[in-house]
């Protein structure tokens, strides 16, 4: 392997510019491949944890619900009554819920349309429990909670009797439905007052969450150990940590470090309707995550296709100047911080038929941020060394 003054041995890939490996200026962050090892000093949360990423790959979007929904709003995966509600997820309310019945897992997803004029907003919870009846009891507890909270009237949805939905004012609804050890929860809302669409919403949602959670089936805690941590290698060829503490922190850092499928990923992503069509154009079938993400895509044409999409500006969004050497990389300036990962700007990489995306907290007021360029050489030359 070659050392960090060494010459990469490489072929150019069609439509990407050839790159002298051994000039990129990484500053101090790590430029060799480093192996993978689960987080587990907190025992029972960091295996719990792992069920979490797991179930975010069938949480539905809510853009699928309603295609105007597609502004990130928070995420968050949920191991323990702590996690359930903290950080923009469920109210304190239903935290000793979570504890009296032992919430196993779970994960949470909201959008909205992105109007501060006439907002709508989804937000989509699957809670796991650890059997069939604990979770309806949970779903009777979690609706008791809420009505006490704020007088809200039943409202039924079509071919749901068990949906516990109830709104206050017909601007929103909330819904607890048990589904087995799942507790699928929706919460909706709507500019004007309109009852009727609310229902149908929830009723969307649990045609489409239902059907994602009967294609899987929920794993035994003790086996959850006995996943492999770095499938294909796709962890190590993520950034590490950075030891100078450069990368962003944000409140689930470690939590969110592992392997997701595309649409697990996608919950985190801006532009997702374009970003999910350019997976499945592009062949993405494995996404690795620690202080950087890198899918893998068919080709490096795939992986084009991929980073294109990725780094779509949005309105009142800027580009940045790649890193020296890096002329394909493609850097974006945000016009607000992310909610969920805490960064302004990011740079996305392609490597053969792999993507990198490096974020960066860092407020910066000119096109060049020497930091985000020096982790993304970085990040290159991981990918670069991981043949």
């Amino acid at each position: 392997m070659a050392g960090c003054a060494g010459t990469i041995n490489g072929n150019p890939q069609p439509g990407l510019a050839p790159v002298a490996a051994e000039l990129l200026k990484t500053g101090g962050n790590a430029t060799e491949p480093t192996p993978f090892d689960l987080r587990l000093t907190d025992g029972v949360k960091n295996v719990r944890m792992i069920e979490s990423r797991r179930m975010l790959n069938y949480l539905i979007h809510p853009f699928d619900i309603d295609p105007e929904l597609t502004d990130t709003g928070y995420v968050r995966l949920i191991a323990d009554p702590r996690t359930m509600t903290v950080d923009g997820a469920f109210p304190e309310i239903y935290k000793p819920i979570a504890e009296r019945f032992d919430v196993v897992a779970g994960a949470y997803a909201t959008r909205t349309n992105g109007s501060l004029r006439a907002t709508k907003k989804l937000i989509i919870s699957v809670l796991r429990f650890p059997s069939d009846m604990i979770a309806s009891s949970a779903a009777d507890e979690f609706d008791r909670v809420s009505t006490q909270a704020r007088p809200r009237r039943p409202l039924a949805i079509d071919g749901y009797t068990g949906a516990r939905a109830t709104v206050a004012d017909d601007l929103s609804i909330l819904s607890f439905q048990p589904h087995g050890p799942y507790v699928i929860v929706t919460n909706a809302s709507l500019p004007q007052p309109n009852a009727e669409v609310l229902a149908g919403l929830v009723k969307k949602t649990l045609d489409k969450q239902i059907a994602r959670l009967d294609e899987q089936k929920p794993t035994p805690l003790d086996d959850l150990l006995d996943f492999p941590t770095d499938p294909d290698g796709i962890m190590r060829r993520t950034a590490p940590k950075s030891k100078e503490y450069t990368d962003p922190f944000f409140s689930q850092y470690d939590e969110i470090f592992g392997t997701f499928e595309t649409e697990g990923i996608l919950h985190y992503l801006a532009n997702p309707i374009e970003v999910r069509r350019a997976f499945q154009e592009g062949g993405v079938d494995l996404v690795g995550r620690r202080a950087s993400t890198v899918y893998r895509a068919r080709d490096v044409r795939g992986a084009i296709l991929v980073q294109t999409a990725l780094t779509r500006l949005a309105k009142n969004e800027e580009p940045l100047d790649p890193p020296p050497g890096l002329s394909d990389a493609r850097c974006v300036l945000l016009e607000t911080r992310d909610l969920n990962l805490d960064f302004t700007s990011f740079c996305a990489v392609v490597y053969d038929r792999y993507v990198a995306v490096v974020i960066a907290s860092a407020p910066t007021l000119a096109r060049v941020d020497r930091g985000l360029q020096e982790r993304t050489a970085a990040q290159y030359s991981i990918l670069a060394k991981s043949e």
